[in-house]
């Protein structure tokens, strides 16, 4: 029996175990993006943010995500205008206001020479919330976002000015109560792998759906039905029908101390898509299935770890469909050192096809994944056909000041495949003799994070890529590099939990 078919079965075990265990209790397993993950922090405990959108180990990189769940005091007083309106309207009405402003740059986008652009971002939402006792809300969230001084075509993601980012009515409080269901348009998260709301992107990713989430002491399930919006450059934008996501996405508490087991399951289908993007560009229909598993937690008080797996089967077009993928990491902090320093690692690796045209589809399908830093801050890959390992460290020199520097090594799983971007898109394809060998790139990153309140901060941050011998010998830019700023502002008035 091959490594693989062995992978597969263990996935397969571990996750019915899980679910029947889970069910044994009649009311299993939470929905992560309510509780745990809705506002871009995947840490163990979750919290609030107004730092950068996180990635998947964000928890791993310490406060440099999140440094709001510290005590101690900020260097400036807050300000909240929302919160103090909050303060003088009836109980059942509540607003909120998030602001956002960055300038970024890149050079040789797509690996061609001489593609270059540097503009402004600014992204503004505003939103209403009813509440009608504690178990009815309805919520709504207009957007604006839109480029400045970006060279043209301009469009999504950038811009998407005066849009419906959220509409939707929940039942029941997903903090407090066994049962909740939300329907509308809404922010779903899962661990930011595979759904994620991608909060990096100018215009972040909403999804018209209903979520039921049902919760016993440690036992959480959620149950989902979905349809990513596809953003329009002005006014309400909608989803494409017959482009579905279905899911179960559990979690339980403490089955190992500190820690978080999350099995899931999800089913996605869409009426047309690029089947063998290395080979040509024939699409059909998908139809697939992945099965998964997440364990996330803490050995001990400055050790965090995580490890996922994920299979996938199923149909593309004619093509059946078998690929899978793993990611996993570990952080160390000294927390008795000065400016408590702490290290990480990572390693990910996503199946390729290996014979595009065989009838076999082995290309794992990354679906709706946070973008920013799934990677490096780049931004380049996403996690289809690669393998990849991340290390790096961030120091604190100010309580509420956090400085990160990785370093990130990059090749293609299967070099007869296509390389793909964050949106699982083909970025390049060719042939390559098998001299070249498989190595993409490596990419070195440095950011750091203010907070100057507990509503405003800022960032900054550079990445630059260099191209291995593989995509060298397939582009003409082999030198990819990313600066940023940003000012972030976020207001959730009353109903923040701050």
């Amino acid at each position: 029996m091959s490594i693989e078919h062995t992978f597969i079965r263990f996935i397969k075990l571990i996750l019915a175990v899980a679910i029947l265990f889970a069910f044994s209790f009649i009311l299993p397993l939470h929905a992560q993006d309510d509780i745990t993950t809705q506002n871009g922090s995947s840490a163990l405990d979750g919290g609030w943010i107004t730092g950068p959108a996180s990635n998947p180990l964000s928890f791993l990189n310490g406060p440099a995500n999140r440094t709001y769940g510290s005590t101690l005091p900020y260097d400036f007083p807050d300000f909240r205008p929302v919160s103090d309106l909050d303060a003088h309207l009836p109980n059942w009405l509540n607003f909120e206001a998030e602001e956002r402003f960055r300038y970024e740059g890149y050079e040789n986008a797509n690996f061609k020479e001489g593609d270059d652009d540097s503009y402004l971002l600014n992204r503004f939402r505003f939103q209403a919330d009813l509440h009608f006792g504690s178990w009815f809300k309805f919520v709504s969230q207009v957007q604006d976002a839109r480029p400045f001084l970006e060279n043209p075509p301009i469009g999504p993601p950038n811009e998407n000015r005066w849009d419906l980012k959220l509409a939707y009515v929940e039942l029941g409080d997903p903090e407090k109560h066994w049962f909740s269901l939300r329907v509308g348009r809404q922010l779903i998260n899962y661990n930011n792998t595979l759904i994620a709301n991608s909060e990096w992107r100018n215009q972040g990713r909403s999804y018209d759906a209903a979520v039921a989430n049902l919760q016993a002491s440690r036992y959480h399930l959620g149950i989902f039905a979905a349809s990513a919006v596809v953003p329009l450059a002005s006014g309400i934008s909608h989803h494409q029908e017959g482009n579905n996501i279905y899911g179960l996405y559990g979690r339980v508490d403490k089955l190992f101390p500190n820690s978080s087991l999350e099995p899931f399951v999800l089913w996605r289908v869409q009426p047309s898509l690029v089947i063998e993007p290395a080979l040509s560009s024939k699409t059909g229909k998908e139809d697939m299935k992945t099965y998964g598993l997440r364990l996330k937690g803490r050995a001990h008080s400055a050790l965090d770890y995580s490890i996922e797996a994920a299979r996938q089967a199923g149909k593309d077009g004619t093509e059946g469909i078998r690929a899978w993928a793993l990611t996993g990491g570990t952080a160390y902090e000294f927390r008795a050192a000065p400016a408590n320093p702490r290290i990480f690692t990572q390693y990910d690796y996503a199946s390729g096809n290996p014979s595009p045209g065989n009838g076999l589809h082995s290309t794992f399908d990354t679906m709706y994944p946070t973008a920013h830093d799934r990677f490096g801050i780049v931004d380049l890959f996403g996690w289809q056909n690669i393998s990849a390992v991340r290390g790096g460290g961030n120091i604190m020199p100010h309580r509420r000041w956090t400085v990160t520097g990785q370093y990130l090594d990059f090749w293609v799983a299967s070099t007869a495949d296509a390389v793909y971007n964050t949106s699982g898109g083909s970025i390049v394809h060719g042939t390559v003799p098998a001299s070249i060998g498989s190595h993409l790139g490596q990419e070195f990153d440095a950011y750091s994070w203010y907070e100057l309140n507990s509503h405003l901060n800022i960032g900054a941050g550079y990445g630059r890529f260099d191209a291995g011998a593989f995509l060298s010998r397939l582009t003409t830019g082999h030198v990819y590099s990313y600066p940023y700023f940003v000012i972030n502002f976020k207001d959730h008035g009353r109903s923040g939990s701050e």
